[in-house]
């Protein structure tokens, strides 16, 4: 079944998204060839240090085979996810190390470059990544400590002697350098990652805020709109009703004007018609978007929605709560419109009777109100554009495709949502879920 929830939503807290920063990553690594190479060609042929060139070049080639293929990697979305770029992370480590065992192991200076990784971790794919690459670090560390290609520097017994130190000493120094990057390594992982969540976190509340403020611009617009409507032709529509009234009465003072009598009934009828839909049509667009919060139960709610919907709609309709008596703070007319909206978009999906259902139940301080319809249910496209204002599927005249689009701003409004669920020929099921006690979200 296809299932779509229309609220605000937000990045994970400890990640950024790969599509993003993976092209960076890509020529980051193509930035550290470039050095890698230089370095080597430096401490090879200017410093005149005895290194095993062919090798420190083919694991600097493969590095670059590996980057050539995530460049290709990287052009496909499926490409893009944060496994693939936590291996890419941890498969630099092992080359670092590579290189590091092949030129002098721990007593390398560029061993620095451990931190390095860490720290990419941290920032780009959270703290638990970045813990794992930081183990990883430690590990290899420690293992150039008894398996590396020594230079004659810092491990080599004459150089130590030369430079007055003893071997053991600088052994101790080297194993000092080794702790003191691991403690640099998970004080990093840590502190960058939750930073850069952080920041992550404000930059999705800060857009989700902006679009919350764009759609309550679009709500103040409809209610004036639906408003300016109300009181413009409300008093047209008084005095077509007046008129029609007194049309009746000298009309039945009259011999055979009996045609006339009923035409003037029939005006009347069709002018208090007119304000009602004016009146529903200030409901629809969202009149009760200032309305403030009260208690009220279930039960008095539903008996609202009933009234709204009238004997005809009603009668098609099934409600049933299995806590009647259970009270809420909410802006009950601005709830019991949107349940409305539901229930009319569910009858109209299924025109047949008893095949929408109105349901209420709790779930510790959030009250859930299921809307089932029995109809042909949406298709994936039509289900995706579902919430958007004026889109609707039915035909012309009859919605003006408001209905999901205030509901979830009633929803967001006390920090609740809406979904939907829906499959073709099985019906909609739409989940409409608000606080009990909410602290209430102002309208921009």
């Amino acid at each position: 079944m296809s299932a779509i929830t229309i609220e605000p939503r937000l990045e994970p807290a400890g990640l950024a998204h790969p599509a993003v920063w993976l092209p960076w990553l890509v020529r980051m690594r193509w930035a550290a060839i470039v050095g890698q190479v230089l370095t080597v060609a430096v401490a090879k042929w200017a410093l005149d240090l005895p290194l095993d060139v062919g090798w420190l070049f083919a694991i600097i080639v493969s590095t670059a085979a590996s980057n050539v293929l995530l460049a290709a990697f990287v052009r496909r979305l499926a490409a893009r996810t944060n496994t693939v770029a936590a291996t890419v992370v941890a498969l630099d480590v092992l080359l670092l190390t590579t290189l590091l065992g092949l030129s002098g192991g721990a007593a390398n200076p560029f061993t620095v470059l451990y931190l390095v990784h860490v720290s990419l971790a941290a920032l780009l794919l959270g703290f638990r990544w970045s813990l794992l690459i930081a183990v990883l670090c430690a590990a290899c560390y420690a293992t150039i400590f008894a398996v590396h290609a020594p230079l004659g520097l810092g491990d080599d017994p004459m150089h130590a002697a030369h430079m007055g130190h003893s071997v053991g000493s600088i052994r101790l120094h080297l194993q000092g350098m080794w702790i003191a990057t691991v403690t640099a390594a998970l004080i990093l992982s840590y502190f960058v990652a939750r930073t850069a969540a952080a920041l992550r976190t404000r930059d999705a509340q800060l857009r989700a805020l902006e679009r919350t403020a764009a759609r309550n611009e679009k709500l103040v617009a409809l209610s004036a709109l639906a408003a300016g409507a109300a009181h413009e032709l409300g008093s047209p529509l008084g005095t077509i009703a007046v008129a029609a009234s007194e049309l009746d009465r000298v009309a039945r003072t009259i011999p055979g004007a009996d045609g006339l009598a009923e035409d003037a009934r029939l005006i009347r009828e069709q002018a208090e018609r007119c304000r009602e839909i004016l009146a529903r049509m200030s409901g629809d667009a969202g009149a009760d978007i200032g309305e403030g919060l009260v208690e009220i139960d279930l039960a008095t709610l539903f008996a609202t929605v009933r009234d709204r919907l009238g004997p005809g709609e009603s009668s098609r309709v099934s409600i049933a709560c299995a806590s009647p008596d259970a009270r809420l703070r909410t802006p009950a007319v601005a709830v019991a419109q949107a349940l409305v909206n539901l229930l009319r978009n569910g009858l109209a999906a299924a025109p047949g009777p008893s095949s929408v259902s109105l349901a209420a139940s709790l779930s510790g301080d959030d009250v859930c109100f299921e809307v089932l319809d029995k109809g042909d249910g949406m298709t994936p496209e039509i289900l995706a554009r579902a919430g958007e204002p004026f889109f609707s599927t039915r035909t012309a005249g009859s919605g003006m495709g408001l209905g999901l689009f205030l509901a979830r701003a009633v929803a967001e409004r006390l920090g609740g949502r809406l979904a939907l669920e829906s499959q073709r020929g099985l019906g909609t099921r739409v989940v409409l879920t608000v606080r009990r006690n909410p602290v209430e979200r102002k309208t921009a």
